[in-house]
This record gives structure tokens, C-alpha cells and sequence, in this order.
């Protein structure tokens, strides 16, 4: 009987010490669109397509990256993109672009490209994360092609103060930086 009990006790203890094992579930960020704070710029001509984006190596994970002193990277693995990265950029950038142009002004991914030329802007991205001291920086060249005219490229720096560098501070910095890009990109075209 004392080597059921034993047994017994010795098999609860160690399920309760695999719970404390279990890996912490996933959580997801995604980045939100921002409206615009005033009327759609007045903009005529070819549309605007955003053609590509490079984002740096490193930062293009589903894990949220933070960059941390002494080129070192924290990578949050339970705390993920909902998709990749240049998706989740490219498609939130798109939409905070036509959110700032007149209707019909930008092919959103996933639109079939128009027949006529279009404008293609192609944007490199030096940084896109947040660093050591509470601020989220995004650096990035981008670049406009347009049938009958040179090829333009601008360079844009936007940093965002936040609040704390947990994980949802991190997605809604993310998300104000890519709809100021949106802004200057609008602007400069």
C-alpha cells in the first residue's frame, strides 16, 4: 500500500512539474492602418504601385526583433507577426497610401496591375525595429520609376518614442512609423 501511495504521489508531482514545462502559447501582432489626418492629396496621372520591398537581414522573421546594445537582437519567439514581415509592411503601407491619394491612385497588392504604366516604387529598408533606448526607428530609400521621367529616390528617416517595448508598444510604434512613411511617400510624389 505505501508503494501505491508512493507511486501515486510520485506520478502527481511529476505531471505538475511538466505544467510548469509547457512552452507559453503564441501571441500575434499584426500592424494596423492609420487614416490620414487630412484630405487625400491632389494627385494626377499614372497610379501608384508599391513594386517591392527589402527589409534588412535579420528582421524579416515571423519573431518580433528588437535590436539591443552591442549589435545584439532580441528575437520574441512566442510573440509573432501574423504574417511575414514584407507582407505585413507592404500591405499596410499600401493601404495607409491609398488612405492619403485619391480613389483608384493605388494598385493594392493583390490588384491586377493596370494595362496603361503605372508609377513603381521600390523602397530599402536600412531599419525597421525598435533599439535599446524606447524608440522605434525606421530608416528607408526609396525609390519612384515612372515611364518618360529619371528615376527619383528619396531617403526617409521616422522615429517613434514608445511607451514601453513590450510587444503591442512595438506593433502600434511599427504602425505610426509605416503611416508616416505614407505621408512622405504621398508628399513626394
Amino acid at each position: 500500500m505505501k508503494i501505491r501511495r508512493g507511486g501515486a504521489i510520485a506520478v502527481t508531482v511529476f505531471l505538475a512539474g511538466c505544467s510548469f514545462l509547457k512552452r507559453p502559447d503564441n501571441q500575434f501582432y499584426s500592424l494596423d492602418t492609420i487614416p490620414s489626418q487630412g484630405a487625400p492629396r491632389q494627385l494626377s496621372g499614372a497610379p501608384v504601385g508599391i513594386d517591392g520591398i527589402e527589409l534588412p537581414p535579420g528582421l524579416d522573421r515571423r519573431g518580433i526583433v528588437l535590436r539591443g546594445a552591442d549589435h545584439r537582437f532580441e528575437v520574441r519567439g512566442t510573440h509573432q507577426w501574423a504574417a511575414s514581415l514584407e507582407e505585413m509592411v507592404n500591405h499596410t503601407l499600401a493601404f495607409d497610401l491609398a488612405n492619403r491619394l485619391p480613389d483608384g491612385m493605388v494598385v493594392l497588392p493583390g490588384q491586377a496591375k493596370p494595362i496603361a504604366p503605372m508609377r513603381s516604387i521600390y523602397l530599402v529598408f536600412e531599419d525597421l525595429a525598435p533599439g535599446p533606448d524606447g524608440v522605434f526607428v525606421l530608416d528607408t530609400r526609396w525609390t519612384v520609376r515612372e515611364p518618360a521621367r529619371a528615376e527619383r529616390t528619396r531617403h526617409e528617416r521616422i522615429t517613434v518614442q514608445m511607451p514601453s517595448m513590450e510587444s503591442p508598444q512595438i506593433a502600434t510604434a511599427m504602425s505610426e512609423a509605416v503611416a508616416e512613411l505614407a505621408d512622405r511617400i504621398a508628399a513626394g510624389l
